[in-house]
């Protein structure tokens, strides 16, 4: 409910001033934001990567020959949300990975939810230079990138991707307010990595995702707008995260392809077109395309199934 009254005293501010009037605490990605590293070696104590710095790479938990993950939250979260705290423990349970978190709280945590936006190149940008110098120097391998990103995090991730072009760009729930569908080269897009995939749970007029196709493959459970068991756009919009996290551990996520948003939004795709299981790796190989709807449970665990073996 907090991010609820937040969101609506954010927008109310931007509506009442322009977003360049609004005085807010100055912010340099560069500086403020904090690149977290966990692995199967450090567990439960995130490792504080230092930007560019040869000594605090070496000296991290990082192996150069797994796969690495990155995560990033939205507006109002930290590093105990459940994107960073949860997401990871539930990757690190099941793969060898690096995972690293982006913490870019300091330019997050803003009643000001237009200024929050306005800093979404700019953390994206850092992200990739340091990937960017991570892969030059063989710590990290651009085939075995994905990057995962929440609401304004997941434009965050389009960022990462236009910047450094990695195997992997997973949309969960993008923000809507103050993004455009028209404007690729400002959010999540389908052309910022090898393959790029979202899922929209809370679009529409008054949603706070975009609710739109914007990736090689969309997935809009329960419709898209609004989930089964929420009844608020806050529930609605942070399930994306829940349903990603379930995934992991027992993908039931089966989807219907649609031939059109409009039928996703309704629920009455035809099954005879086939479908695929959202957030499964072989969406990725198969280069995935299309528009998809997944019906889940009012309560967890979520998924209805058939379950991927």
């Amino acid at each position: 409910m907090k991010l609820l009254v937040v969101f609506v005293f954010a927008l109310s501010c931007v509506i009442a001033k322009p977003a360049d009037e609004v005085i807010e605490p100055s912010f340099d990605a560069y500086r403020d934001v904090k690149l977290l590293l966990s692995t199967r070696r450090n567990l439960g104590s995130p490792y504080q990567i230092a930007f560019r710095n040869m000594d605090s790479i070496r000296n991290s938990p990082i192996n150069a020959f797994r796969p690495t993950r990155v995560l990033v939250h939205g507006w109002w979260e930290d590093d105990t949300s459940d994107i960073s705290v949860v997401t990871s423990e539930e990757l690190l349970k099941y793969y060898d990975f690096n995972v690293i978190f982006v913490d870019w709280s300091e330019g997050s945590r803003t009643i000001n939810y237009a200024g929050a936006s306005n800093r979404v190149e700019a953390v994206g940008v850092f992200v990739a230079s340091q990937l960017n110098w991570m892969r030059d120097n063989r710590f990290v391998d651009f085939n075995e990138l994905h990057v995962i990103g929440f609401s304004l995090g997941a434009h965050i991730a389009g960022f990462v991707g236009k910047n450094t072009f990695g195997e992997i760009n997973t949309g969960l729930d993008p923000a809507g307010p103050l993004f455009s569908e028209r404007r690729p080269e400002g959010r999540i897009d389908s052309n910022d990595a090898k393959y790029v995939e979202c899922l929209h749970t809370n679009g529409g007029m008054m949603g706070f995702g975009i609710g739109t196709a914007l990736c090689q493959a969309d997935f809009f459970p329960n419709g898209g707008s609004s989930q089964r068991g929420c009844l608020t756009n806050t529930c609605s919009h942070l399930r994306a995260v829940s349903y990603y996290i379930e995934s992991i551990i027992n993908n039931g996520f089966h989807s219907i392809r649609c031939s059109t948003e409009l039928q996703a939004s309704r629920e009455n795709c035809d099954s005879s077109q086939g479908g695929q299981w959202f957030a499964d790796s072989s969406n990725s190989v198969n280069r995935l395309n299309g528009i998809f709807h997944f019906a889940t449970n009012r309560n967890e665990p979520f998924a209805q199934g058939p379950f991927r073996t």
